[in-house]
């Protein structure tokens, strides 16, 4: 069988349409949560406190000289020119303190907080460069009447007594700070002069200086003769190998450092160490001079390498068509017997170089190091004299310029006493709310209410429907234990869904929905065993947990079974719980407890009931152990000889979970039928029931959906063909059948 949920990704109205109905169920808890939010809207909007908002237009200009210094606080804390400074200052704590003491609000010991409680926001935007907005909020209609143009005179007000307070303070500050920094100046002048005068410090700095460079002359020096030993090496390396290839290697290495070499031609070095071409080395000489020959590289070595590597291409391509003695293969030979002396000459020449800068880097180095004790003399004492000069020096700088930047501070303040002062002049209200308030707004708070009732009444059903893992509708636990539905069981009334004492024609001229929904099972059965060449005969009946409706379905099952005409019998298989002798009304006496004990015969554990051919064995006496003999090889013997006596063998077994009788006997029925209880078995049960049944290696027919309660909306548009009024409908039809043949002649129809 193929899993219900291939399907699942494909449009399906009726999975939709039941997701809604499932939200029918909690439509009293949707209304009380929805009354609710708007109870709760309405409570909000009597108890809180109106708040109301007036929106001004204020005029505001700058004025000053174009005196301004940065480091002078008196001169830059006041700036107007950026937008944010005069939103900063018009709603300072200072401003608003004094517009609430203006206005009556607080006291003239009043803290922000308290002026909050009354104005809980005031807000500054910039409209343009003359123009700004004040809009505040208060919980007075004639604070927000009267707030800003008090807010624009205390901004002027305090404005004028905090540049004062500032100008004064500062203006005694700074001539105090000045007479110190005068006689602190004239003091380290003395002890400059007296330091020059006693230690030769300009002799000393033009010496260190001549010196400076020979540290990193030594340093480079030395980097870079190890540089060229280890060329050097190579060098030697490749010579000894005499191979020609080789050459183009050495080109190569003594191009790379040709460019950094020094030797000119004109300059002096000994040849004390450059080797000869049969490889022996020279004794030392005196200094010679560099001749153009030794340090003018032919450049153009790389051009006879390439014409070499193309003229040897040529050979190889002539090689293929000419034989060796040809006139053009000893042509082509001889033009590449010239291009590798031309690049061995090449060689010769950098070579040369390169022994000459080597040897002039050896002397350089000999002389640096032999200047380094002089170095160090000089800097040692240059260093000692520095200290001094430059702590005097430094602390005469830093008392010119202090007394400079005072001096500079006192003429600012002096000229600029009107520096940037701001002029506001209010303008009039651009909004006032003073009789409708802002807030609780009336149509926000219903929008809102309703959105927040909406909310609930949508998300706590949602949640509850999440949180309800029972089993609810058959497409439902098909998608999820991949098994079919063969049918449900409408929640009926229990006496009538226990009274198995019927006829077998009942409901054959006048159909019945409840015993409709049993033979639909019986037909899902047939069909099932049809399909999978699986016969039915013996069918177990079980279910995940206790009280699910097993044992009315397996009484009205053999009932389908029996008013086919079929020999039906039912054993009762729960030896603990087991009631099919109370639903049939028979002997308990003797039962499958009595037989498997061997007090009776399975001929006498057979009890008839009303209707012919419908035989029962009901559970027996409890009886201690006698659940284990039930499943072993006895049992399993008396099962096989009734195959033999009966059409249809129907096993009531006790459940699934916690009991091993059913995945036990599953191997004497042909096939199971699952009963599943309707919004009450939990999904995680029917998972593990049916997964230890299949390890087993049962097989199902399927699932029966049970006690479905067809009131509910959801339920009824589901299964509305399995509920009474469906049938309703044939009632007519049937009356008009039976009158129809009331009216035919003796003859029947024509």
């Amino acid at each position: 069988m193929e899993p219900a949920n291939n399907s699942s990704a494909k449009f399906d109205p009726v999975r939709i349409l039941t997701q809604a109905f499932s939200y029918v169920k909690h439509l009293r808890l949707m209304l009380i949560v929805f009354a609710f939010a708007l109870l709760a809207g309405v409570t909000y909007f009597q108890c809180a406190t109106p708040l109301y908002q007036a929106t001004s237009l204020v005029f505001f200009q700058s004025f000053g000289t174009p005196l301004r210094d940065r480091e002078v606080p008196e001169t830059s804390a006041y700036s107007s020119r950026t937008s944010r400074n005069l939103s900063d200052r018009i709603r300072s704590q200072q401003v608003l303190l004094a517009t609430g003491r203006r206005l009556g609000l607080i006291s003239d010991t009043g803290t922000y907080e308290e002026f909050l409680e009354h104005v809980p926001a005031v807000r500054v935007g910039i409209i343009d460069p003359r123009h700004v907005e004040v809009t505040v909020l208060a919980y007075d209609p004639e604070v927000v009447r009267n707030f800003c143009a008090a807010l624009v005179e205390e901004f002027e007000s305090t404005q004028e007594s905090s540049w004062t307070e500032f100008r004064d303070d500062a203006m005694d500050r700074y001539a105090l700070q000045l007479t110190e920094l005068e006689e602190k100046v004239a003091e380290n002048v003395g002890f400059l002069t007296d330091m020059e005068r006693e230690q030769k410090f300009t002799e000393v700095t033009i010496e260190q200086q001549n010196l400076l460079q020979i540290p990193k002359e030594l340093v480079e020096t030395r980097e870079r003769l190890t540089r060229m030993d280890a060329i050097r090496k190579s060098l030697e390396r490749y010579e000894s190998e005499g191979v020609s290839a080789n050459n183009l290697t050495i080109l190569s290495l003594l191009s790379s450092f040709e460019k950094e070499t020094e030797v000119e031609v004109g300059n002096l070095v000994r040849r004390s160490f450059a080797p000869s071409r049969t490889g022996a080395t020279t004794a030392k000489s005196d200094p010679r001079v560099v001749t153009p020959a030794e340090v003018d590289g032919i450049d153009p070595w790389r051009d006879l390498e390439k014409q070499k590597r193309i003229l040897e291409t040529e050979i190889l391509d002539a090689s293929k068509v000419f034989l060796p003695e040809h006139q053009k293969m000893k042509a082509l030979t001889e033009r590449l017997e010239i291009l590798k002396r031309g690049l061995n000459t090449e060689m010769l020449v950098l070579r040369e170089k390169f022994d000459l800068e080597y040897q002039r880097l050896t002397d350089k180095l000999a002389q640096l190091e032999l200047r380094i004790p002089e170095y160090q003399k000089v800097t040692e004492e240059f260093g000692r004299s520095s200290i001094d000069y430059s702590t005097i020096e430094q602390a005469q700088m830093m008392w010119d310029k202090a007394r400079e930047r005072l001096a500079e501070k006192l003429a600012t303040i002096t000229f600029t006493e009107d520096f940037d002062w701001v002029q506001l002049r209010f303008k009039g209200h651009t909004s006032l709310r003073d009789e409708i308030p802002i807030s609780p707004n009336k149509k926000k708070l219903v929008m809102l209410s309703l959105l927040l009732g909406l909310a609930g009444a949508i998300g706590l059903p949602t949640l509850l429907n999440l949180l309800n893992t029972s089993a609810t509708s058959m497409p439902q636990l098909e998608d999820y234990i991949d098994l079919k539905g063969i049918g449900i069981v409408p929640l009926s009334d229990p006496e009538f869904l226990e009274a198995v004492h019927r006829s077998p024609a009942q409901g054959a001229t006048v159909p019945n929905y409840l015993l409709e929904c049993f033979r639909v099972i019986r037909a899902n059965i047939g069909l099932d065993a049809g399909v999978a060449e699986n016969p039915s005969q013996v069918i177990l009946i079980t279910s995940a947990r206790p009280q699910e409706g097993k044992t009315t379905q397996s009484a009205n099952l053999a009932w389908a079974y029996h008013s086919m005409g079929e020999r039906v019998l039912l054993v009762d298989c729960d030896l603990r719980r087991g009631r099919q002798h109370a639903l049939l009304q028979l002997n308990n006496e003797f039962g499958m407890s009595r037989m498997l004990i061997g007090d009776i015969s399975p001929d006498e554990a057979i009890l008839s009931t009303e209707q012919e051919n419908f035989d029962v064995i009901p559970r027996g006496p409890i009886i201690p152990g006698s659940t284990e003999l039930l499943c072993q090889d006895g049992f399993f013997k008396f099962v096989a000889h009734w195959r033999t006596q009966y059409d249809r063998i129907i096993l009531d077994c006790p459940p699934v979970l916690g009991l091993s009788e059913s995945t036990s006997l599953q191997r004497l029925a042909d096939g199971i039928v699952f009963v599943i209880r309707s919004e009450k078995t939990s999904m995680k049960d029917v998972r593990d029931a049916v997964l230890l049944l299949r390890k087993t290696g049962a097989h199902f027919y399927g699932f029966v959906l049970n006690y479905v309660d067809l009131s509910k909306i959801g339920n009824y548009y589901q299964y509305y063909y399995y509920s009474a009024p469906y049938y309703d409908q044939f009632d007519g039809d049937n009356e008009e059948l039976t009158h129809d043949k009331k009216e035919l002649p003796p003859g029947g129809r024509h």
